[in-house]
């Protein structure tokens, strides 16, 4: 079986009508949950059915990383040229792999990857943050570790390439990236809406929102890259369109909670990462060759 279906389980049969049809909810749950053989009070026979969620774990390390390197640019641009506002310095910034387009061209691709990682004064970083342990639990609890890494990741990079395509000003921050969990989060439910209820429906309209709201603030406001979150939206979804998991229900239902396993498709997966960082690759080589072509 490949894709849910939200009007019946699997091996549905005349039995089934005995305890009425399931719920058409698709309920999340914490990873440790097992499903319950005993029977319900009689106020509700339906089987429910639930997934399993991924613990957080790879959001922490992010956030460490993000304030780790942000300390180290106050610590170097202290002790190398003797300022406190290391982050804004563009010395610390250049050293420290900015997204300046003239030395992405000049071969320092790498730039587009490190820029992720930086942010230029607190308050840039704070709202980065607060955005990050916002969204990245969510993703990361739907997705898994390895999933959420790879849309964050990529994310950053297709962020990062906007920035660069578009945009001759020197960049940084993790926007790209959040926008990308934006993104992920969109795409999921967009495709699993329905069996989320009411609260998948919340969960989609938010994020209409939110994105919205925030590229029109980055369109009004100088100072803020929008190409960059522009990038990381579409990158962010672009990676979730082909790593989105898929459900299946248990042969057999049972009263109470019934948990939905996913279906094994690491290979496709990982096939579709690898054609991502191609596609991403191609756009750094035409974005290069435009730069080049405008001096």
């Amino acid at each position: 079986m490949s894709n849910l279906d939200p009007h019946k389980p699997v091996g549905y049969d005349a039995a089934d009508e005995a305890i009425d049809r399931p719920s058409r909810d698709l309920i999340a749950i914490e990873h440790n949950t097992t499903p319950s053989s005993v029977p319900p009070s009689s106020e509700d026979l339906r089987p429910r059915f639930a997934i399993r969620q991924t613990k957080p774990r790879i959001t922490h390390y992010l956030l460490a990383a993000n304030v780790a390197v942000f300390i180290a640019m106050i610590a170097y641009g202290y002790f190398q040229f003797g300022t406190i506002n290391g982050s804004q310095d563009s010395r610390v910034l250049t050293i420290f792999g900015a997204k300046i387009n003239s030395l992405v061209a000049a071969g320092q691709v790498w730039r587009l990857f490190t820029a992720m990682f930086l942010h230029i004064g607190v308050i840039h970083l704070l709202f980065n943050l607060y955005a990050l342990n916002a969204l990245g639990p969510l993703v990361e609890s739907y997705f898994g570790h390895l999933r959420f890494t790879a849309i964050y990741l990529i994310a950053g990079l297709f962020g990062s390439l906007a920035s660069y395509a578009f945009s001759p000003v020197p960049s940084a921050g993790a926007s790209g990236a959040i926008f990308g969990l934006a993104g992920a989060i969109t795409v999921y439910f967009l495709r699993y809406r329905e069996n989320f209820g009411a609260r998948g429906r919340a969960i989609l309209n938010n994020m209409f929102l939110v994105i919205g709201i925030n590229l029109v603030f980055g369109m009004t406001q100088p100072g803020i890259d929008n190409w960059g979150h522009i990038g990381g939206l579409l990158g962010g979804a672009l990676v979730t369109a082909g790593v989105l998991p898929t459900y299946t229900r248990p042969g057999v239902i049972t009263y109470g909670t019934n948990i939905m396993e996913e279906e094994p498709r690491q290979w496709l997966h990982a096939g579709w990462v690898i054609v991502s960082l191609a596609l991403w690759y191609y756009g750094v080589q035409w974005a290069t060759d435009r730069f080049l072509g405008q001096l």
